[in-house]
């Protein structure tokens, strides 16, 4: 029986190191194929026990090349560039890391609310623009009181709501999954969908990318929302139907987007979000931002020896089924 194979494509990351140190503490063998095109990189992985990927897609046909693959690692929150219908019916285990960059994308979350709360882009622009203008422009709403709706109470949400506590804001979440335990102890009212876009001042959405959250904030969703309501997007592009966003903005049901995904990135040159007078859009980059990746890179191994010794004890034999 040979060593444990685990292969790494197309990271860009400065450095793997401690991923490395951690596997091949754990007897295993780690290939890193960042530098080699894609064809190369996936043909290293067609005998390897587990695939690491951070962002690229792996589609079915991609998977029916793996021939001893046991695990794959996808080195984010969602699996959604992941196709799970295709790795089950192979037997391989998908995982991800539910950790990763909570820290930076929930700031992001909440620096795009201040941004749209306080028209801080329009204003900045007036500004360098040569006006000063304290009582003109669009109004301004107090935070303090509102109302704060999370759609998608799992990680990221819950690290959004620990941050909001002291804002004197008021919490709702809804979350077919969580605990209501967890949601308490944060001081978080759960409600279902519908109520929480009928009492929010603000939806910050933190859904994972599923059949059942594709366009979750469609037309009808939007028509429940409170006349002026904020949505933030740092999730997937995908859980946004971006029509009826425009809708909703034009006739003003919403009033300001904070958009960190998009459906199609990049955004393209003749998108109306691009220059929209109340949309605000960061390019999905946040988790790259400052020392965050160098964290990152020492936080998102710690599972890895688990699995790699786990799988390693169930090693599959020359000939047993795949």
């Amino acid at each position: 029986m040979g060593r444990f194979k685990a292969v790494f494509v197309e990271h860009d990351y400065a450095s793997i190191e401690p991923d490395r140190r951690i596997i091949e503490a754990a007897g295993a063998e780690l290939i890193d194929a960042d530098p080699l095109p894609r064809d190369q990189a996936w043909a290293l992985c067609e005998d390897a026990d587990a695939v690491m990927v951070r962002r690229l897609p792996v589609t079915r046909d991609m998977i029916s090349r793996l021939r001893n693959c046991q695990l794959l690692v996808r080195y984010g929150i969602g699996v959604d560039i992941i196709d799970l219908e295709a790795a089950t019916e192979r037997g391989i285990i998908v995982s991800h890391v539910p950790t990763y960059c909570q820290d930076e994308v929930s700031t992001q979350a909440i620096c795009l609310m201040l941004a749209c709360v306080r028209r801080l882009l329009p204003t900045v622009d007036a500004v360098r623009r040569g006006g000063w203008d304290v009582h003109g422009g669009d109004p301004i709403f107090r935070l303090a009181g509102k109302t704060v709706g999370l759609v998608g109470f799992g990680t990221l949400g819950q690290t959004v709501a620990r941050k909001l506590q002291g804002w004197n804001l008021h919490l709702c979440a809804t979350d077919p999954y969580v605990d209501p335990e967890v949601a308490e102890r944060l001081n978080v009212k759960l409600v279902p969908f519908e109520t929480l876009l009928r009492t929010s001042d603000i939806v910050s959405l933190h859904a994972p990318l599923l059949p059942e959250t594709t366009h979750l904030m469609n037309d009808a969703a939007f028509a429940l929302m409170k006349p002026g309501a904020i949505l933030v997007n740092t999730a997937r592009g995908a859980i946004v139907d971006e029509a009826a966003l425009l809708r909703a903005l034009e006739r003003k049901q919403v009033n300001c987007a904070g958009l960190d995904v998009l459906e199609t990135e990049p955004l393209h040159a003749t998108s109306p979000f691009r220059n929209h007078p109340r949309v605000i859009i960061t390019d999905h980059r946040v988790v790259l931002r400052g020392v965050s990746t160098r964290l990152a890179a020492h936080r998102r191994p710690r599972s890895r020896p688990r699995c790699c010794r786990q799988t390693s004890r169930s090693h599959r034999q020359p000939g047993s089924p795949q």
